[in-house]
C-alpha cells in the first residue's frame, strides 16, 4: 500500500532533481582552474621577473572596510555614526604626501569573504561556481603570491582570520590564527592580531606579514552600519594603524585594505556599490614617485581593481606573479620622481605583466572552448606587436606603449569576465522544457504507472556526465537527457493525451450549457469544489509568475499575506453548510488576524528602501522595553507549548506512554531550559561561563532527538478497552495518524525558539495558531487545496522569521546557539538550514494534521465505537485500507506538482533575465531559495510518509494482537 506510493514518489522526485541539476549545470557560471605555477625561469631577467623595490611588505586586511568609512570630511555638521571615525588616512596624506596613496579598491562580485581572499591572492576572477580538479575542497590549488613567497624562500607570517589556514595551510612561516565564524564575537580575532602584530614586526626573520582584522565585519553582521559598536571598531582600527605606521622602515611597504564593503544593514555578498567598493591605502617607507598629468590620466590613480594588488605585490618584492593572475601592476609604486630609469624599468615590468596575462589566457584556451580561436589570435597578434615595439625602441620609455600594454591587460580581463558570465542556453532551455512537460503531466494526470526499466541506466550515466573533464561528457549528457525524456514520455503520453481530450470535451460541454442557461451555470461552477481548487491553482500560478519581475520579489513577503487571505475568503464563502458556517467564522478570523500580525516580524532587504524594522525587533531599545519583550516572548512561547499539550490531550493522543512521556516530561524540561537560556544570554550579569551556558541549548537539542526517537518507535495513541457492555471502546483514535507528527512539531518548537532568539519567538505562536485555525477552516476540502494553502503559509512564515531571498540575509548566528566553535561543518550547516527553512519544516510536520483532519465524532475524543463508521475519526484510514494509500498519493502528487511548477517558473525567470542588472542580486537568490524550499519539502514529505507507514504498521500489529487474545 504505502511502499508503492513511496516508490512512485521517489521516481517523480528523481526526475525533478535531475532536471534541476541539468538546469543548474547550464546556469551556474564555472571556470576551470589551471594548476600551473610561475617561476623565475619563465622570462630572461637578471632579477627574476623584476628588480625588487622593497624588502618587506605588511598587509593589514580590515574585513568589510568600505571606502567611505576611511574618508574624512570636516564640513559635516551632523555626520553619520560611521563618518569621520578613521582620520588616520587623511592625516598621513597631509604629513607624508610623497609616501602615501589612498584609492578606491574595487572587488569583483560576489563579495563573499572566501571568494575575495581567493581573488586577492591568485589575481583571478570569481564565478558563481569555481570548477577544478579539487572541486569541493577548501584548499586553493591555483598559483598565488602566498605560494610564490614560499617557493622563493620568503617567510610569510599570518595573524588573524583562520580562513587563511584552511586555504593555504602549508605556506606560513609562522601563524597565529583565530576562529572567524562567530560573527557575534567582535574582539577575539582583533585583539589576538594586535597582541602579536607589533612584536612580529620588530623581529628580523619575516618578509611579509598578513594581519586580517574581523571586528568591523562582525559588527556590521551583528548590528548595522549606524550602530555604535561599528563606530568603536573603526576608531580602534584607526588607533592601531597609527602604531603600525611608526614601525614601517624605509625598505618596507604597508598596504591597508578591505576585501569588500557592506550594505547599510551590515551585510555583504552581492554586487551593489556599497558591497564591492572597499579601500586601499599605501604607505611607503621611502618616497613614491610622482606622476605627470599625462601619466595620471592614463594610470587612473583614483581607483584600482583588487586583482591589481597581486602583480603589484609580487613585482615589488621581486617574485613571480601567479600564473592565473589577471591583474595589472599599480604604476605609481614603480616610479621614482624625475627618474627616467624607473620609468624604463616600469615599462619592462608592465611588459612582463602583459606576457604573463596572455600566457594564462592562451593556456586556458587549450583546455576550454570558451574562447574562440579568433579572439585568441587577435590578442596574440597584439601582444607580439607590442613586444616587437619594445625591442625596437631598445627599452626606451614610451607612455603610448605603456598605455597600449595596460589596455591589452584590461581587454583580456574584460574578455574573461564576459566569457565566464556565459550561460549554456541549450542545456538550460532543454531542462526547462522537460520541467514544463513534467509539471503539466503531473497536473493533468491523477495517477501514473512507473516505468522502471527506462530509469535504471540514467543514474550511473548522470554521475559520469557530471565530470566535465571526462572525454565522454558530451555523449553521456546526450544519453542521460534522452533516457530521462524517454522515461517521461513513456509514462505520461497516453494519460496526458486522454486527459486533455477529456478536458476539452468538458469545456465544450460547459460552454454549450452556458449558452443555454446563462449566468446560473457560471454561479454553479463558482460554488463547486472544483472552483475552490482552481482558485488555489491561480494563487500558486501568480506566486510563480511573480518570479518574472524583480518588483514582485522585493514585495513578496507582503503579497503572500494577501494570497493567504484570498484563499481563506474563497474557502469560507464556498460550499459550506449554513449550520457550521458560524463555527468556521471564529477560526477564519483567527487565521486571517494572525497572518496580518505576522508582518510585524518581517525583515528588510537592502533594496526595500521603505522598510524599517518594528520596535519589537529593534536591538536599540530601553532596558525596560527589553524586559517587556522578554516577558512577552516567554508568555507566548510557554502558552504555545501548553496549548499544544492541551490540544493533543483533547484529541485523545496521550493515552499511551510514548507520546504522553514526550508531551508531559520532555517538553516541559525543554521549556525551562529555553527560558533560562534566554535569561542568561540576554542579561548583563554573567552568572555562568559561556561554555556552561552553551550546555542549555545542547540539552534541548538532545532532548529533541530523544523525543523524535520515542515518537518513531512508539507512535500509537489508541487503547482498546472492554467495559463489559459487549462493545469495545476505542480510546485515542481521533488523531491516531496525525498525532505523532504533531508531537514532533511540538518537540521542534523549543529548538526553533532558540535559533530565533527570544525577540522573534512569538512568531512560533502565530504560526501554530494560524495552522490550527487553518486546519479547522480547510476541513472537508480536497488534499490538493490543503497542500496549496499550507505552501502559502510556509512561504509567508519564511519571511516572518526574518528572512529575505537575498545572499546577505542568512542568519549565521544560528550556528553558535549552544556552541562556541565547531570542529566539523555538518552541525552548523544543519543549524543554519533549520533556521532558514524553519517554516517549511514546521508546516511539513503539521501537514498530516490538516490533510487527515476529519469532523469530530459524536462521542468524546476519549472513546469511539469501533463498529460505528461515523465515529471512527482518523481510524477510518485503518478500516479502509485503500483510503490512506489514496490520501498519501494525492498528498505526494499534489506536493511534487506544486514544487516542480514553482521551480520551473523560477528557473524560467532566471533564463529570461540572465542579462538583467539584478540577475545575481535578486533573481538568482530567489531561484536558489525556491530550490531549497523544494528540497526541504521533499525531505519532510518523505519523512511524514515513513512516519505514517510506521504508525499504520504499529496500529495493525496492536489490533492483530488484540484479536488473537480474544
Amino acid at each position: 500500500m504505502v511502499p508503492a506510493t513511496i516508490k512512485t514518489t521517489l521516481w517523480l522526485l528523481w526526475l525533478v532533481v535531475f532536471t534541476l541539476l541539468l538546469y543548474l549545470r547550464g546556469f551556474l557560471l564555472t571556470k576551470i582552474e589551471i594548476e600551473k605555477f610561475s617561476s623565475c625561469h619563465d622570462y630572461a631577467r637578471e632579477d627574476c621577473w623584476s628588480k625588487p623595490r622593497y624588502k618587506r611588505a605588511v598587509l593589514l586586511l580590515v574585513d568589510a572596510l568600505r571606502h567611505d568609512f576611511t574618508l574624512y570630511n570636516s564640513s559635516l555638521e551632523n555626520p553619520e555614526p560611521w563618518q569621520n571615525k578613521m582620520t588616520v588616512f587623511s592625516e598621513l596624506r597631509k604629513e607624508f604626501p610623497d609616501q602615501t596613496r589612498h584609492l578606491e579598491f574595487i572587488a569583483d562580485p560576489p563579495s563573499a569573504t572566501f571568494l575575495r581572499l581567493k581573488g586577492l591572492t591568485t589575481g583571478g576572477l570569481p564565478t558563481f561556481v569555481d570548477l577544478g580538479s579539487n572541486f569541493g575542497a577548501s584548499e586553493i590549488t591555483e598559483d598565488s603570491w602566498v605560494k610564490q613567497l614560499s617557493l622563493n624562500k620568503k617567510n610569510l607570517v599570518l595573524l588573524g582570520d583562520d580562513t587563511w589556514m584552511n586555504i593555504y595551510s602549508k605556506y606560513f612561516y609562522r601563524a597565529f590564527p583565530y576562529p572567524s565564524f562567530d560573527v557575534w564575537d567582535l574582539h577575539t580575532v582583533d585583539n589576538g592580531v594586535w597582541k602579536h602584530l607589533l612584536p612580529q614586526m620588530r623581529t628580523d626573520d619575516w618578509d611579509v606579514i598578513v594581519a586580517h582584522f574581523l571586528g568591523v565585519d562582525h559588527a556590521g553582521h551583528r548590528y548595522h552600519v549606524n550602530h555604535p559598536a561599528l563606530s568603536d571598531k573603526l576608531v580602534q582600527v584607526d588607533k592601531w594603524i597609527r602604531e603600525v605606521v611608526k614601525e614601517v622602515g624605509e625598505d618596507t611597504v604597508l598596504f591597508v585594505f578591505g576585501d569588500h564593503g557592506m550594505t547599510t544593514s551590515g551585510d555583504h555578498g552581492g554586487e551593489t556599490v556599497d558591497e564591492v567598493t572597499s579601500t586601499l591605502f599605501v604607505y611607503s617607507g621611502s618616497k613614491i614617485g610622482a606622476m605627470s598629468s599625462d601619466e595620471a590620466r592614463v594610470f587612473d590613480p583614483a581607483r584600482v581593481f583588487q586583482t591589481d594588488l597581486v602583480p603589484t605585490l609580487t613585482m615589488l618584492l621581486g617574485v613571480p606573479t601567479p600564473y592565473s593572475s589577471l591583474g595589472s601592476v599599480i604604476p605609481f609604486l614603480f616610479l621614482d620622481e624625475n627618474s627616467q630609469q624607473s620609468r624604463s624599468d616600469f615599462q619592462l615590468v608592465l611588459q612582463t605583466n602583459m606576457n604573463q596575462v596572455f600566457r594564462y589566457i592562451e593556456a586556458y584556451s587549450m583546455v576550454s572552448n570558451e574562447f574562440s580561436a579568433t579572439e585568441i589570435s587577435e590578442i596574440k597578434s597584439r601582444v607580439e606587436e607590442l613586444n616587437k615595439q619594445v625591442t625596437e625602441q631598445g627599452g626606451e620609455y614610451s607612455l603610448t606603449l605603456v598605455q597600449d600594454m595596460i589596455e591589452v591587460i584590461r581587454n583580456i580581463r574584460d574578455l574573461c569576465s564576459q566569457h565566464w558570465a556565459q550561460f549554456n542556453l541549450p542545456v538550460m532551455g532543454l531542462s526547462i522544457f522537460i520541467m514544463i512537460f513534467l509539471s503539466l503531466s503531473l497536473i493533468l494526470v491523477p495517477s501514473l504507472s512507473v516505468i522502471w526499466w527506462v530509469l535504471l541506466p540514467v543514474v550511473p550515466v548522470t554521475v559520469i556526465s557530471y565530470d566535465s573533464l571526462s572525454p565522454w561528457a558530451g555523449l553521456t549528457h546526450f544519453v542521460t537527457v534522452l533516457l530521462t525524456f524517454a522515461t517521461i514520455v513513456a509514462t505520461f503520453y497516453a494519460a496526458v493525451r486522454l486527459q486533455v481530450s477529456s478536458l476539452a470535451y468538458k469545456f465544450g460541454d460547459f460552454m454549450k450549457s452556458c449558452n443555454e442557461s446563462g449566468v446560473s451555470n457560471i454561479w454553479k461552477l463558482m460554488r463547486s469544489v472544483e472552483f475552490l481548487e482552481y482558485s488555489g491553482v491561480v494563487v500558486v500560478f501568480f506566486m510563480g509568475v511573480g518570479f518574472m519581475t524583480n518588483s514582485y520579489i522585493l514585495v513578496e513577503d507582503y503579497v503572500t499575506i494577501y494570497f493567504f487571505g484570498t484563499l481563506l475568503l474563497v474557502n469560507y464563502i464556498l460550499k459550506h453548510p449554513a449550520k457550521i458556517l458560524s463555527e468556521l467564522t471564529v477560526a477564519a478570523v483567527i487565521a486571517g488576524t494572525t497572518s496580518r500580525i505576522s508582518a510585524t516580524f518581517f525583515g528588510c532587504r537592502e533594496e526595500q528602501f521603505w522598510c524599517t524594522k518594528t520596535w519589537w525587533l529593534s536591538l536599540e531599545v530601553a532596558s525596560n522595553v527589553r524586559n517587556y519583550k522578554y516577558v512577552g516572548s516567554v508568555v507566548a512561547f510557554l502558552g504555545t507549548m501548553y496549548g499544544m499539550y492541551k490540544y493533543q490531550k483533547q484529541q485523545g493522543a496521550l493515552m499511551k506512554r510514548g507520546l504522553k512521556f514526550v508531551h508531559s516530561t520532555i517538553h516541559p524540561v525543554q521549556c525551562v531550559l529555553v527560558v533560562v537560556y534566554w535569561a542568561l544570554s540576554s542579561s548583563s550579569i554573567k552568572v555562568l561561563t559561556v561554555e556552561q551556558v552553551c550546555w542549555l541549548p545542547r540539552a534541548v537539542y538532545l532532548l529533541a532527538l530523544l523525543a523524535v526517537i520515542i515518537v518513531f518507535c512508539a507512535p500509537s495513541t489508541v487503547s482498546l478497552v472492554d467495559l463489559g457492555t459487549g462493545t469495545p471502546r476505542l480510546y485515542g483514535a481521533m488523531s491516531c495518524y496525525s498525532a505523532p507528527s504533531l508531537a514532533i512539531y511540538t518537540t521542534l518548537l523549543p529548538v526553533c525558539a532558540l535559533l530565533l532568539q527570544y525577540s522573534a519567538a512569538p512568531v512560533l505562536a502565530l504560526l501554530t495558531l494560524q495552522l490550527l485555525s487553518t486546519s479547522r477552516v480547510a476541513e472537508g476540502r480536497s488534499v490538493a487545496f490543503k497542500v496549496m494553502l499550507c505552501h502559502v503559509i510556509a512561504v509567508q512564515y519564511f519571511y516572518t522569521t526574518g528572512h529575505q531571498a537575498a545572499v546577505q540575509q542568512f542568519d549565521w548566528n544560528a550556528a553558535f546557539v549552544g556552541f562556541t566553535s565547531h570542529p566539523y561543518h555538518i552541525v552548523p550547516v544543519c543549524m543554519i538550514a533549520l533556521r532558514t527553512l524553519m517554516s517549511f519544516v514546521l508546516v511539513g510536520l503539521f501537514l498530516p494534521t490538516i490533510v487527515l483532519q476529519s469532523p469530530p465524532p459524536s462521542k468524546t475524543a476519549q472513546e469511539v465505537d469501533l463498529g460505528d463508521p461515523e465515529n471512527t475519526a482518523q481510524l477510518r484510514f485503518y478500516i479502509d485500507r485503500t483510503l490512506l494509500s489514496s490520501t498519501l498519493h494525492s498528498l505526494l502528487h499534489s506536493s511534487v506538482a506544486l514544487i516542480l511548477f514553482k521551480c520551473v517558473l523560477a528557473c524560467a525567470a532566471c533564463f529570461i533575465h540572465r542579462r538583467h542588472l539584478m540577475i545575481w542580486n535578486i533573481f538568482t537568490p530567489r531561484m536558489i531559495i525556491e530550490m531549497c524550499f523544494s528540497a526541504c519539502s521533499t525531505v519532510f514529505l518523505l519523512f511524514i510518509v515513513l512516519l505514517l507507514e510506521r504508525t499504520d504498521s504499529v496500529l495493525r500489529k496492536e489490533f492483530s494482537k488484540i484479536s488473537k487474545e480474544k
